[in-house]
């Protein structure tokens, strides 16, 4: 029984097969009628055919190699007509073929459309939820009563029912996406670059924005992340310290009285030949960054002014951010000292001298040596923008993504890429890229 079905999709399969060809036939044919396909033509066997009727010969010895070349020409005709209709056939697969991969990609695009989707109504509704865990509030006058307000372009809108304001926003209003003539996409992507802690140029390769618009979209990010972050809190045993970083203006365009000089480019963490510069009259100016870790990996990292780190400062930073009994192991700064004793604070470690266990400073050391080398990565970092480097480096280090050198490896980042782009929209900052020209450092100054 199953042989006779056998034979019989054989002969189907012939059938068609030899309907196939007849076809692929009849389309040559039409082709070479047309002119679409040039006639067969051997120009070897047509040149020695005009030879043999130049000749001398018999004529019988013409006729018999005429026959011959015939027979020939016959032969190659018929393969030359075999190789075009075996051409036609591969042409014809290809652009079935093609024609199939225009519909895949179609169906592909579709569903990463739908994905998409799904990662954009997730996104803003960890938005919505993070900006209204308190209730609404209209981030253009901050008043807490709101209603919906309708959608537009399938986004949710809503109005302030305050008199005077009546605005209306969304959820995305006052954040670094406002305004963006980009998808969400495209946000996505530079989110996962940043949490990668890669340079602008390879942002903007990836994402395939301008490098300009890389610049912008990163300092928006970290105003953002930074409004939301805070100054943190620590406790416990906490090591304290503090390092020199050059004041840099690098990216600075040479304005009307703005003298470019030997430390406008971007510089690293520290001070080379700090002693040949005491009687230099070209000194640069310095900024300190304070550090602060405890045993529990919280930390606070903050830029300060070109003024000595002293008493003032460190209160202006730890004030109501240091939890009360904490045990300080300092490098050996009077200051830190004298805020101890402010504060009611218990000095475990006054100097680098010290040789205890139990109060060491070795995670401070690492963490100074990890700042260093995350500002050498982008080259060196304008002081203008130094506070934001500082908090994106906190912000990797508190997600446990940054260990000392950039993440290069495949791994996407999807949880951290939601989270990093989450907290950095969170907070209602309003900046715009016309503000970034009058820019000034963010640094804490005492109080």
């Amino acid at each position: 029984m199953h042989f006779g079905i056998d034979i019989y999709n054989s002969n189907i399969n012939e059938k068609s097969n030899e309907q196939k060809r007849m076809w692929f036939k009849e389309q040559y044919e039409t082709d070479l009628n047309e002119g679409f396909i040039e006639e067969f033509k051997d120009e070897f066997l047509d040149k020695f055919e005009k030879d043999i009727l130049s000749y001398n010969l018999s004529d019988e010895i013409k006729s018999n190699l005429i026959k011959i070349i015939n027979i020939s020409r016959d032969r190659e005709r018929k393969i030359f007509e075999e190789r075009q209709l075996k051409a036609q056939e591969r042409a014809m697969r290809e652009k079935k073929r093609i024609s199939r991969l225009r519909i895949l990609e179609r169906i592909i695009k579709e569903i990463d459309r739908d994905k998409i989707h799904e990662k954009e109504e997730e996104i803003i509704d960890g938005i919505r939820g993070e900006r209204f865990k308190e209730g609404g509030v209209c981030p253009h006058c901050g008043y807490k009563k709101i209603w919906k307000y309708g959608k537009y372009d399938g986004k949710q809108r809503y109005k302030c029912k305050g008199e005077e304001c009546g605005k209306t926003f969304s959820d995305t209003t006052m954040s670094p996406m406002y305004y963006s003539k980009k998808g969400i996409y495209k946000w996505i992507e530079y989110m996962k670059c940043m949490v990668r802690g890669l340079s602008l140029r390879e942002c903007s390769r990836i994402v395939g924005i301008n490098i300009a618009t890389a610049f912008f979209w990163r300092h928006k990010i970290m105003d953002g992340l930074r409004a939301n972050m805070g100054t943190g809190c620590v406790g416990g045993i906490v090591e304290l310290g503090h390092r020199l970083v050059v004041e840099s203006k690098k990216g600075n365009i040479n304005k009307k009285n703005d003298r470019r000089g030997l430390f406008s480019n971007g510089r690293r963490g520290g001070l080379k030949n700090k002693y040949t510069l005491i009687f230099n009259d070209n000194k640069p100016n310095i900024n300190y960054v304070v550090c602060a870790v405890d045993r529990c990996g919280n930390m606070i990292v903050e830029a300060c002014n070109d003024r000595r780190i002293d008493k003032r400062v460190l209160e202006t930073i730890f004030y109501g951010n240091i939890e009360y009994g904490t045990v300080l192991c300092t490098e050996g700064n009077r200051y830190y000292q004298q805020f101890a004793d402010e504060f009611g604070l218990f000095l475990g470690r006054s100097c680098t001298g010290d040789q205890n266990e139990e109060y060491h400073i070795r995670n401070l050391m690492a963490m100074k040596r990890e700042i260093n080398n995350w500002l050498t990565c982008f080259n060196g970092v304008s002081s203008k923008y130094l506070t934001n480097y500082l908090y994106w480096y906190r912000w990797l280090k508190e997600k446990s993504i940054y260990n000392g050198e950039l993440q290069l490896g495949e791994n996407d980042y999807h949880n951290e890429t939601k989270c990093f782009f989450i907290e950095s929209h969170t907070t209602y900052t309003g900046m715009i890229i016309k503000d970034f020209k009058e820019r000034k450092p963010i640094f804490v100054t005492a109080a």
